[in-house]
């Protein structure tokens, strides 16, 4: 079982480097990310993020995971061999609980940067802006008090 582990997460390294590396010259940064395939690829830990052409969060995020499941494996077979031991049990659903952490953070993350891919695209011009003249305090405008 730990071999499975240990080449599952090595399948996902290699495709994180090999996946993610892509040229600048050939991404196109007006493209539209779909929030709701990020989502869709997100329930494999990285996958959201290799949507998102973002291979050093896709590899945080699966390996965070593929730690967590190993020692979540680790922890059950300690805890099948001594069922009584308390500290056992809460130790293997502490890593049940970091699994899913980190498995709702991956999502989370990978919807909302689709959602925000275009944001430096667009810029704010200061020519657009309203004047700041146009606002006066009743202070600041010239009157005359002497008609």
């Amino acid at each position: 079982m730990n071999t499975f582990i240990k080449q599952i997460t090595l399948i996902l390294i290699a495709a994180t480097l090999t996946i993610g590396q892509t040229p600048e010259t050939t991404v196109d940064s007006t493209a539209v990310k779909s929030p709701g395939k990020a989502l869709l690829f997100s329930f494999v830990p990285g996958g959201g993020q290799l949507y998102n052409q973002s291979p050093l969060k896709a590899l945080l995020f699966a390996g965070v995971f593929s730690y967590f499941s190993y020692e979540y494996l680790n922890a059950e077979n300690d805890y099948q061999a001594d069922p009584l031991n308390g500290s056992l049990h809460r130790l293997r659903n502490d890593k049940i609980w970091l699994m899913g952490l980190t498995w709702t953070l991956n999502i989370i993350d990978a919807y909302v940067e689709a959602h925000l891919w275009d944001f430096d695209q667009y810029g704010i011009n200061e020519e657009s802006l309203p004047d700041t003249e146009i606002i006066k305090t009743k202070e600041m405008e010239d009157t005359n008090d002497t008609e």
